[in-house]
């Protein structure tokens, strides 16, 4: 053989090793227009995935910053006095944390979405957001890794006698 097999880190690396966790989380029980400033103080933060949860932390469906302004166009100032569970989407596509990171990127491939809501399936409960950068992330760490791994190494020698001998190896795979 050629080549040496490896193991693909997304098939090894979980949801919950990767997903964000200090992320914006809107009560679905208020209105709109009670985040509206805090949402525009916050537009130059890369969040673009805004989650909603009930009452009791429970996850409910997703908002867009192009959601919002998309129903203010259509509803003018009416969408801003809409509860956010009226406004989110309720049909989501999720994570659960303990989903290896290959499933989540054949999933946002099928569905051509960049992030996902992380929600724990017994309890509903919000836990984070995983997206595409943070799947690349995991994959250029194991990259990096590999690189360092496969340095050369310098080794020097002594022999009786007084000889030195300089070698460069590769050091072996774990």
């Amino acid at each position: 053989m050629s080549r040496e097999y490896a193991v693909d880190p997304l098939e090894i690396l979980f949801v919950r090793e990767v997903m964000r966790t200090n992320i914006v989380v809107l009560p679905a029980a208020g209105a709109l227009r009670e985040f509206q400033h805090s949402l525009r103080v916050h537009r130059g933060q890369s969040q673009r995935l805004l989650p909603a949860v009930n009452a009791e932390g429970r996850f409910i469906g997703v908002l867009t910053r192009g959601d919002i302004r998309l129903r203010i166009e259509q509803e003018g100032e009416a969408a801003l006095d809409r509860t956010l569970d009226e406004l989110v989407r309720h049909e989501t596509v999720e994570a659960s944390p303990n989903e290896p990171l290959r499933m989540v990127v054949y999933r946002m491939a099928e569905r051509g979405i960049t992030r996902m809501p992380v929600v724990e399936p017994s309890t509903r409960k919000f836990l984070g957001v995983v997206s595409l950068a943070d799947l690349l992330k995991a994959r250029t760490r194991h990259l990096e890794e590999e690189r360092r791994r496969e340095q050369v190494l310098s080794l020097r020698f002594f022999f009786p006698g007084g000889e030195v001998k300089d070698e460069k190896r590769t050091p072996a795979a774990p």
